[in-house]
């Protein structure tokens, strides 16, 4: 190749070089620029993810404010100009840099006065410097374009708390004037709960039921089952139970419970035995031969087991004697047990004790039935023990039978009659008993469980348009019975166990459009999702975690609560070893009180602190002695009065020569 060659080959290379570097240089620009608005695209995000967690129960899902979004009435709107670092239209960087430091501060220190909370994890809050100005990142970033972020991630908390949920109407729209609502699946919904539909806000003031419960525990395949009763239940109705939807087939009240009456029943008896009171419940509706029964609920003796009792134990503790006889059966859990030796409780007492005013009360006698009552209990509170004297006591004696222990405590004073006496000791009720008779097994028994009078069972007669009548010992019991098509439509197929509540399908009754929104109209498929509310009365932040310092270290510990609305605000200046004034007087009208401590001194740190008087025994300023300030720079110190008077304030620094009197008048 000649040289002239050689030479425009090197000259078209620089040439295309040069160009492959411009737009290496310009695809590189981008490309940077692309990376950061990626990162703070992901920034955002995760800001977005612990503003749905922690923020939006007060604020609103995307920062709309307390009111707008439904929430605490008095949590302002964040997404707004003003924490944009927008002023009077126009972006300012100077004004977004003071907005972004106001939102750190506030949400690490709250706000004083108010019902923000201190968040950050260096005062005792629970969020971490990176997710606070992740946070801080979501709310001033520009023209709000990340709040969508924030409600995307209250849609999928919302949605996963109605398990997704969605509208299911049979004429394919939940109209506007609507109140009953029908879902996909109302297991996740409670009473007084509020839900919402695309932009409306609803609260269900009902879930119809059919007022009965599954009598015996069922799994995935039968489809016979026994209910508590007939009452709201139809042959063709869908019912609910848990997540399943289930269709009844057929209905009779032949369900037979194999269980019997012990005993012979009377046209007129309130009171029927059988032998195995234990299965029943309150409510539940029986039929022997033609007469239906609505059981009230089983007879208790009102005492209670006062330790756990094992299978073996024929020697058992009890709450009280009253109600018990000896020969008596009686019931705990499914066992029956005989009473063969009744030992009442007893107390030693001491007597005459005085009262609240140091008066001796005087013995006396008192006869049985005398009522045991506490003493010094509130005007709300029952001073009556439930107990009483089972046998008379003369002004001497010093040990009292009485009908149980509940309420009696050793130490305490009680009241009899006019007299005050001091429990000294306690010796509880005790029973002997034969155990497991007229064919029941031998069982352990809780502590505090409750003892029944044999298998008898307090009921209503001849109920459901049925008539009394007289039953034989051994004439079965028996039960509504459902035939049921499980797992219809797209429910699946579920175990239920005995107690579970029958509802009426899918249905919802609701208050339409609260929380300052519309009623609208709503297809089927749309989610019906949680609406979580704030809390109902805050606690207010008074300051007392943060500017916490050290006197003798010239550094900034922390950041300062952010100023609560209204108060009063006054400027000291702090220079060399002084302060620019002796007197800081304020008004006594309830406000708080912030003071802007500025030290004009490059090189000696200084403080503010106030103190309810000179020998600083108390600090009004919370806990804190105040942010040391070192350098040009302001430092805020925020605190409530406790009413008009002279305080005093001092640099902690130098506490002995920058001192002044805080007057509030």
């Amino acid at each position: 190749m000649n040289t002239g060659k050689q030479v425009n080959a090197m000259v078209l290379v620089l040439f295309l070089l040069v160009i492959a570097t411009g737009a290496y240089a310009l695809w590189d620009t981008t490309r940077a620029d692309s990376a950061i608005d990626d990162q703070q695209e992901m920034t955002a995000e995760r800001g977005a993810t612990t503003f749905a967690l922690n923020c939006r129960l007060c604020h609103g899902d995307r920062g709309q404010g307390g009111v707008a979004g439904g929430r605490l009435p008095s949590a302002p709107a964040l997404a707004r100009d003003d924490l944009q670092g927008i002023e009077n239209g126009t972006f300012n960087q100077d004004a977004l840099d003071s907005a972004f430091k106001f939102v750190m501060n506030t949400v690490t220190c709250g706000r004083v006065g108010t019902s923000m909370p201190t968040w950050g994890q260096s005062q005792g809050g629970t969020l971490s410097e990176e997710q606070i100005r992740q946070l801080t990142i979501l709310i001033t970033a520009r023209e709000g374009e990340f709040w969508a972020l924030a409600q995307v991630h209250a849609d999928e908390l919302d949605a996963e708390a109605t398990g997704h949920s969605t509208v299911q109407m049979p004429d394919d729209v939940f109209a506007a004037s609507g109140t009953e609502l029908i879902v996909s699946n109302a297991s996740p919904f409670s009473l007084e709960q509020y839900i919402r539909i695309e932009d409306e806000r609803l609260q269900i003031i009902d879930i119809p039921a059919t007022g009965q419960t599954l009598v015996k525990s069922i799994g995935r395949t039968p489809d016979r089952i026994l209910v508590s009763g007939a009452g709201g239940i139809e042959v063709g109705a869908i019912i609910r139970m848990g997540g399943e939807l289930l269709q009844v087939t057929a209905m009779a009240d032949e369900g037979d419970l194999e269980i019997v009456l012990d005993e012979a029943v009377s046209l007129s008896a309130d009171r029927i035995s059988v032998d195995d009171a234990a299965f029943f419940l309150p409510d539940y509706v029986i039929r022997i031969d033609d007469e239906r029964i609505r059981v009230i609920d089983a007879v208790d003796t009102g005492q209670t087991l006062r330790a756990t009792v094992g299978r073996a134990e024929t020697t058992i503790t009890v709450s009280g004697s009253e109600g018990l006889e000896l020969g008596m059966v009686i019931r705990m859990g499914r066992e029956l047990l005989q009473i063969t030796e009744l030992n009442p409780a007893v107390i030693e007492v001491k007597r005459g004790a005085a009262d609240e005013d140091g008066n001796v009360t005087q013995a006396a006698s008192h006869a049985s039935g005398t009522s045991i009552l506490k003493t010094g209990v509130a005007e709300d509170e029952e001073p009556d023990t439930d107990q009483t004297l089972l046998e008379a006591a003369g002004p001497d004696a010093t040990t009292f039978i009485v009908s149980g222990t509940s309420g009696i405590a050793e130490g305490e004073t009680f009241q009899l009659g006019g007299e005050l006496v001091t429990v000294e000791s306690i010796e509880p009720a005790r029973l002997r008993v034969a155990r497991g008779v007229d064919g029941t097994s031998a069982a352990s028994h809780p502590a505090r469980g409750d003892i029944f009078e044999g298998n008898l069972l307090d009921v209503e007669r001849g109920v459901a348009g049925s008539r009394a009548a007289s039953h034989d010992e051994g004439d079965p019991l028996f039960m509504t019975e459902v035939d049921v098509e499980r797992g219809v439509g797209s429910s699946s197929l579920e175990e239920h166990t005995k107690r579970a509540e029958i509802f009426l399908g899918q249905r919802l009754i609701v208050e339409r459009g609260v929380f300052e929104t519309e009623p609208a109209e709503h297809p089927n498929g749309v989610l019906v999702r949680d609406f979580p509310v704030g809390p109902d009365d805050p606690e207010r932040n008074r300051g007392e975690a943060c500017g916490l310092a050290i006197a003798d270290a010239p550094t900034i510990i922390g950041p300062t609560a952010t100023p609560a609305v209204d108060a009063q605000e006054v400027t000291i200046v702090a220079e060399s070893i002084a302060f620019d004034t002796d007197t800081i007087t304020v008004e006594a009208d309830g406000r708080p009180v912030i003071v802007i401590m500025d030290n004009q001194d490059d090189a000696v740190p200084h403080n503010f602190a106030v103190y309810t008087d000179d020998t600083a025994s108390e600090q009004l300023t919370s806990t804190s002695i105040g942010e040391i300030c070192t350098g040009v720079c302001d430092n805020d110190v925020q605190f409530e009065l406790p009413g008009p008077g002279t305080y005093y304030f001092r640099c902690d620094v130098h506490p002995t020569i920058m001192t002044g009197e805080f007057i509030v008048e």
